[in-house]
């Protein structure tokens, strides 16, 4: 570990872990002298926790769709979210999505052998955001001070500074067809985690077709001394997926199989397999481009109006797996997806191959996943240039991650003119034998 890092790192665990937390309720007055206790006024609805963030689709016309988020921000994780909820139309219910998610671990080991660093574990604050950041829409969100300085008599945060941007984004086209064009919104929650030498953005975004994006950026400045190293950026997931609540939820994994043999009448069909993730119990599995593999969290409980479970899919935003076999703790980066049971206490990404030795179910249950994002940084000349002694510039951001889109949520396509549009529009052509 760099002189620099070990310095930041044990600051850090001296100044503690800082939570955001909600605001705290207000005392009930009693009623003035001479009013009527059998007619109390009307009561108020409870406020919003001050880290609680809704937002509706289209954000400049009626609700169609919205998103409840609550975020929190502390040393370490950095951004994270505590929960989050997504309601499909106006006169629908709020459904739970997710309930803890964050950046658990960034493992960063550099082709040299060393350093090899573990950059959540140092606990690094997150970076003060400006207007700059923010953009000419965006808005800043509030949090107790990193540092831990101002703190009033009761041991609650006198400081609160900038650490999260909020964006509506536009995130291009959602759908087009001959039935006309749709673009699509995403409410975007992002923070910088300060590691040293380098910045790390996390995102969250919430879509408006009920859909989750999760991204972390790795940019900065290269690290010194191993300015032109090739290194890679292992970013290192959990999340806690609560499909309708944190209840009845069960794990897939599925699996693109093609040719269905090499006989002549079957090597042009195909399938999906859909299967228990490890048999039901917990463990790994990993990611093969042949078989697209991805994650699917059901709830065996709420089904869509086919008849078929409500769920989520994670699916893969990759340029290929990470294996490292350096100390003890690297042995969790050598499988790309992890399944366990959601216990009290287990946030440790390093700790997931002693998790899942319990081997418990993992079927109609409170489940937790974690995934590998890995990046591979190859330095060039665009990340800066060395001036004597010293490397000045910026490396570029370079995004990782992956989605969350929901299965069966939707009784038909979000935001599609049903109302104004026929069933069989006549300027459909047909494409080639079959349709």
């Amino acid at each position: 570990m760099s002189y620099q890092r070990l310095v930041l790192g044990l600051a850090a665990c001296a100044s503690g872990l800082v939570l955001w937390a909600g605001a705290l309720a207000q005392p009930v007055p009693l009623p003035p002298e001479g009013t009527n206790p059998a007619r109390p006024a009307t009561p108020r609805a409870p406020a919003a926790p001050a880290n609680e963030v809704v937002q509706t689709f289209p954000s400049n016309d009626a609700m169609q769709t919205a998103w409840k988020v609550h975020w929190g921000a502390r040393r370490g994780n950095g951004l994270y979210i505590e929960d989050a909820w997504f309601k499909r139309g106006p006169n629908d219910d709020w459904m739970q999505v997710l309930g803890d998610a964050r950046l658990a671990e960034a493992f960063v080991p550099y082709h040299s052998g060393t350093p090899r660093f573990w950059d959540v574990s140092y606990n690094f604050p997150l970076c003060v955001v400006s207007r700059e950041d923010a953009g000419p829409y965006g808005k800043l969100l509030y949090a107790p001070d990193q540092h831990g300085r101002g703190k009033n008599k009761d041991n609650s945060p006198a400081v609160l500074k900038p650490y999260v941007v909020q964006e509506i984004r536009d995130r291009g086209i959602a759908w087009k067809s001959a039935a006309g064009v749709r673009r699509g919104q995403t409410l975007v929650l992002w923070g910088t985690l300060e590691a040293a030498n380098y910045r790390y953005i996390i995102e969250f975004g919430f879509q408006d077709d009920g859909a989750v994006t999760f991204r972390v950026g790795s940019t900065g400045h290269n690290y010194g001394s191993r300015e032109w190293d090739g290194h890679m950026h292992n970013g290192l997931w959990r999340i806690d997926v609560n499909v309708d609540g944190p209840d009845h939820n069960s794990v897939l994994l599925m699996e693109h199989k093609e040719p269905l043999s090499l006989d002549s009448k079957e090597q042009t069909k195909a399938r999906t397999e859909h299967t228990p993730f490890n048999g039901g119990k917990e463990g790994w599995a990993d990611w093969d481009p042949n078989k697209f593999t991805m994650i699917r969290v059901i709830n065996e409980r709420r089904k869509g109006i086919r008849g078929e479970p409500v769920g989520y899919d994670l699916m893969p935003l990759r340029m290929g797996n990470s294996r490292h076999f350096g100390a003890k703790d690297e042995e969790c980066t050598q499988h790309d997806f992890w399944v366990t049971r959601n216990r009290m206490g287990e946030m440790d990404y390093r700790q997931v191959p002693k998790y899942v030795t319990r081997g418990e179910s993992i079927m109609d249950t409170d489940v937790v996943l974690w995934y590998s994002t890995p990046a591979h940084h190859e330095p060039r000349s665009e990340d800066g240039e060395m001036k004597g002694s010293q490397f000045t510039g910026c490396t570029p951001v370079m995004w990782a991650g992956f989605d969350l889109k929901p299965r069966n949520v939707f009784d038909r396509t979000p935001f599609f003119p049903y109302d104004t549009v026929k069933s069989a529009p006549g300027n459909i052509k047909k494409r080639g034998p079959g349709g």
